[in-house]
């Protein structure tokens, strides 16, 4: 696994090993050598969806390449075209639709990254994805630090270890513990902190889930998480793993957010580093590992819970939390 720390907890909720997704962003390489470099240099097969959608076949799953721009992957302006066209009579041409998707493609690339995301990858064969990133790194590929407002992210989807409530909040309260130390720790960019991307929890929503009377069955944890947080734009993510157990209340709830249901945690906070020398995706990968130790340690987890409802009512400042964090962390 490279430099992977393996989580404490390998099987997920059907004792079979977890499996681990990425989707890095990233810019600065044409579409063209990115294909290139995963045709040759990994033998994967390219299926052509459009000019800025592409699926990768491999032998782990799919594989998907795009420009992160729905306009274009989705060829909104080519249907946009027809149904004018089917209005008001006007014949408008493949060639001409062809170009203005080009124009605006092209001027849109120093902007919108292009995104590569993996399929569910097994435990034991995550360090494909370091591969990929060392050959795009090598052909000048660039992710978050390279422009000050290149607000590029890496998001990491973790398979649970199980689907019953008792699990998924204590991962829910490991992350809130830990998330404010997991943000100083990683140096998350400016430009990815004032979009609205991966807001953190509001205290609102931590008293409540970390008190310690608060025990919820599953529909209330799903009502609860929805109702301090019904959007997507957290830091972590829980509504493609709430979505999976009852997407029926979660629709209810969200008709028009996107979300893919999946029995994953959508870890967004990190920044994509790709191009920085030294950097690798483990150590992105490694700070997720802090949670599960927390989420799997059912001791420091009450602890912790309790230590930082004070912090929270008591305004003690990030560094003096921050130490208490490392004290856990060195136990």
């Amino acid at each position: 696994m490279n430099n992977f720390l393996e989580p404490k907890v390998t099987k997920n909720y059907k004792d079979e090993i977890r499996h681990i997704g990425f989707e890095l962003e990233f810019a600065n390489i044409d579409i063209k050598d990115v294909l290139s470099i995963l045709e040759e240099k990994f033998d994967f097969n390219v299926k052509k969806i459009n000019n800025y959608l592409y699926k990768i076949i491999s032998k782990y799953g799919d594989f998907t390449l795009e420009l992160d721009f729905e306009l274009l992957t989705q060829q909104k302006i080519k249907k946009n075209a027809k149904d004018l066209s089917n209005k008001v009579g006007i014949n408008i041409k493949e060639k001409d639709i062809e170009n203005i998707e080009k124009m605006i493609g092209d001027l849109s690339k120093d902007i919108v990254p292009y995104e590569i995301s993996t399929p569910p990858l097994p435990l034991d064969e995550v360090s494909i994805i370091h591969s990929i990133i060392k050959e795009l790194a090598k052909n000048h590929a660039k992710g978050t630090k390279h422009k000050i407002y290149y607000a590029f992210g890496l998001h990491i989807n973790v398979e649970v270890i199980s689907l019953e409530v008792e699990s998924l909040l204590s991962y829910t309260r490991a992350y809130l513990i830990l998330q404010n130390y997991i943000n100083k720790d990683a140096k998350i960019d400016l430009a990815r902190k004032i979009t609205p991307f991966i807001d953190n929890f509001k205290n609102d929503y931590i008293k409540h889930v970390l008190d310690k009377s608060y025990n919820p069955s599953i529909d209330e944890f799903i009502e609860d998480y929805l109702k301090f947080n019904p959007t997507r734009n957290r830091s972590l993510d829980l509504l493609p793993i709430l979505a999976f157990i009852n997407e029926d209340k979660v629709r209810a709830k969200l008709p028009k957010e996107k979300i893919k249901p999946r029995p994953a945690f959508h870890y967004r906070l990190s920044n994509s580093m790709i191009g920085n020398e030294g950097w690798e995706i483990s150590e992105e990968w490694n700070r997720w590992i802090l949670v599960e130790n927390l989420a799997n340690d059912k001791e420091s987890l009450e602890f912790l819970s309790k230590e930082y409802l004070t912090h929270l009512d008591n305004i003690i400042n990030l560094t003096t939390w921050h130490g208490k964090v490392e004290s856990w962390l060195n136990h």
